[in-house]
């Protein structure tokens, strides 16, 4: 059949509501006839399948996820703001959960078909769940899930690898049992005589690492029976015997020379290693993703991503010291602390900065955090996407149920006393606040900085549960008369703000 012929068989079929006969017309096609416009409609139909077809129950994720693929693989073969591709996207992410990538698709739907009703309507739908995010799994509940389906499923997945099977069959075993906790996650799995590893790898992701710092803590002693649950690619235990397989071709520590350069807060390690600088010349990305792997093995994943901001190779050698000297010179560099190269260490790591703040004119209501002259932060990359307009990271704790966002609250109630000065009162009641929460709902989030602004103080957490944590704030500042308001807001520029308490009568 010509498309033409296809796609008036698949409009009789929708008229008719027939989803499931659209996909398995289109499934039957030769691979010559599957063309992007009909793949297009293949992702349709598992679309309709999944929501139309299952109006008394949850929409068939197994399905979204279907058609989700079917998009991918055809996004570079469309134009980038075609509506129906877009759409379809769109609204196969938004009932999946992920409302952030569902909102940037309907938004590129939208530049094709401006006056389009449908789109306009997800777009409010979506604006209006990412104000406040309450999700259908918080993060919360996806821990639970996922160590029940891993404790219900681990005894297999030691079968596998005591048995040695397919690395394929290994990894297929353990994404399935990770998928009720995560949407995407990276691990390894192995055996180390004793017991059996999960390592959970936030690829040098420090806000994936609270994730996975928040999941581990709650793993079940049927678990931990059998299985050690540890953070990030751990150091080889026997350096001097180790070699490094990467697309065919062995690396061992003996072969590679560091130099390490410090800076402020951390240092730059440079490379060399006379089979990366051949590897260098013809695909750079995999050089430096190999000499990224052998760093992890030699000092642990979480030191590599806490100490070495910049990696660097040289195409010629040079005066150095062996990479399997590199974890003595890093903890004479960096190990004032015993704890320096925890992971509970490097999450209570903080960022300072000092920023220029935006004066507005009176009649101008103040931006969120646009009035900021000094921040920390444990996670700086969430700070510095919010004021650019990106959301990366907040899409990615969406997509895990994650609530990423802060409390504000006006600084001009604030005045100098013979007790405190302002300063130190403004301060003072952020505290309070963050305990009062702790109190309550500690459990629910973790707090990972805060800000002072010109207009307003700032308080930022992670929840895993943000339903307890809005209602434990809440209550806090229903028994004070300190500030006249207080807001939450997510870590999005595409938002509405969402009152916590308003007496302001302005």
């Amino acid at each position: 059949m010509t498309e033409k012929e296809i796609l008036k068989r698949i409009e009789e079929l929708n008229e008719q509501e027939s989803f499931g006969e659209i996909a398995e017309l289109i499934e039957k096609l030769d691979e010559e006839e599957k063309t992007p416009t009909v793949l297009c409609e293949l992702a349709r139909a598992y679309n309709n399948m999944a929501v139309y077809e299952n109006p008394d129950s949850d929409a068939d994720t197994d399905l979204l996820k279907s058609a989700v693929s079917v998009l991918e693989d055809i996004e570079d073969k469309l134009p980038e703001n075609d509506h129906r591709f877009n759409f379809r996207f769109g609204y196969a992410l938004f009932y999946l959960d992920r409302v952030g990538e569902a909102l940037e698709r309907f938004e590129k739907a939208l530049i094709e078909r401006p006056d389009d009703e449908d789109t306009k309507e997800f777009i409010e739908m979506c604006r209006k769940r990412l104000t406040l995010p309450i999700f259908d799994k918080s993060f919360a509940q996806r821990i639970a899930n996922g160590w029940e389906k891993f404790a219900a499923g681990e005894s297999e997945l030691r079968r596998l690898i005591s048995e040695k099977a397919d690395s394929n069959d290994i990894t297929e075993c353990c994404s399935e049992l990770l998928s009720e906790a995560f949407t995407n996650v990276y691990f390894e799995v192995g055996f180390n005589g004793e017991k059996y590893d999960l390592i959970l790898t936030p690829e040098k992701d420090k806000f994936m690492l609270y994730l996975l710092d928040a999941f581990k803590k709650q793993a079940p002693e049927s678990v931990t029976e059998h299985w050690n649950i540890l953070l990030g690619r751990q150091p080889v235990h026997s350096p001097d015997d180790f070699a490094l397989g990467f697309n065919g071709r062995s690396y061992a520590f003996s072969d590679v020379t560091v130099r390490i350069d410090r800076d402020d807060n951390g240092c730059t390690v440079m490379g060399y290693c006379e089979q990366l600088a051949q590897v260098l010349k013809d695909n750079r990305n995999e050089a430096f993703c190999v000499l990224d792997i052998l760093l992890d093995m030699a000092l642990g994943e979480i030191v590599n991503m806490r100490y070495v901001d910049t990696i660097d190779l040289a195409e010629e050698p040079f005066e150095g010291i062996p990479l399997i000297m590199l974890p003595e010179e890093m903890k004479k560099l960096f190990g004032e602390k015993d704890d320096w190269d925890s992971v509970e260490s490097y999450l209570d790591s903080v960022t300072g900065y000092e920023m220029k703040p935006r004066e507005f004119a009176e009649d101008e209501y103040p931006t969120p955090r646009l009035d900021v002259f000094v921040c920390f932060s444990a996670i700086p990359q969430i700070m510095f996407e919010y004021m650019n307009g990106e959301h990366d990271t907040i899409n990615k704790a969406d997509n895990d149920g994650v609530a990423a966002g802060f409390i504000f609250f006006p600084v001009h109630v604030f005045e100098d006393d013979e007790n405190a000065k302002r300063g130190e009162k403004i301060l003072n009641f952020r505290d309070e606040l963050e305990r009062y929460i702790n109190d309550k709902a500690g459990d629910s989030c973790i707090f990972i900085g805060g800000a002072s602004g010109i207009d307003n103080c700032y308080l930022d957490f992670l929840a895993w549960d943000l339903k307890a944590v809005l209602d434990a704030a809440a209550e806090f500042l229903a028994n004070q008369n300190t500030v006249p308001w207080a807001f939450y807001q997510s870590y999005r520029t595409d938002v509405r703000v969402l009152a916590l308490m308003n007496d302001n009568k302005e």
